[in-house]
């Protein structure tokens, strides 16, 4: 009997930690310092960015990390202050207007009709946390079309990464800025070149 009640009491003791736990952390999603556009004359048309679509384990809060490949898992005490898709929909577009290659850059659903459509999808973003440190990785897809005439212009996927400053969340973030703001440059300049002049 008095057996019996250690192994309950130990059971018990278990379930109740008394060591403190660690904060909830959140994470502004913000890429890295990009370059200054070059100077250029604005094409007449206007460019309308569609909300960023996600795939759905990675629409949420939650950072992504992979320690082996084919799994993904969520940080549990380290979370981004809002979706990646919003943030980087909202950044894309200021960065398209910053470029200067469009007469008028607006988010849909702004009030702004007719133009050029840009829309992407972000397939991955999860730290590579395999070996350590890792790297922060991002996928995204993009399609250009001008739904009043020729229909689809182009599309084209892409893929960065970055190495991840330490090997846990908060590292992986500031490889997630290095590898975002390359990836923001890269669409940019694709837009810029694949759009009609």
């Amino acid at each position: 009997m008095r057996l019996a009640l250690l192994a309950v009491l130990a059971l018990l003791a278990a379930c109740f930690s008394t060591g403190t736990r660690e904060p909830q952390r959140y994470y502004v999603l913000e890429p890295a310092a990009g370059r200054t556009a070059p100077e250029r004359v604005a094409r007449p048309a206007r460019l309308i960015v569609a909300p960023t679509d996600t795939a759905s384990f990675y629409d949420t809060q939650d950072i992504v990390y992979s320690r082996s490949p084919g799994t993904r898992a969520y940080y549990q005490f380290n979370s981004w202050t809002e979706p990646p898709g919003r943030s980087i929909h909202a950044l894309l577009v200021s960065r398209l207007q910053r470029s200067g290659a469009f007469r008028d850059v607006a988010a849909s659903g702004s009030g702004v009709g007719g133009g050029l459509v840009l829309t992407t999808y972000v397939e991955e973003m999860y730290h590579d946390a395999a070996a350590a440190p890792g790297s922060a990785r991002i996928t995204l897809r993009a399609e250009l079309a001008n739904p009043g005439q020729d229909g689809l212009i182009g599309q084209r996927s892409f893929s960065r990464s970055a190495q991840a400053a330490s090997y846990d969340a908060q590292g992986a973030v500031k490889g997630f800025a290095e590898a975002l703001g390359a990836l923001l440059e890269e669409v940019v300049a694709w837009v810029d070149e694949t759009a009609p002049r």
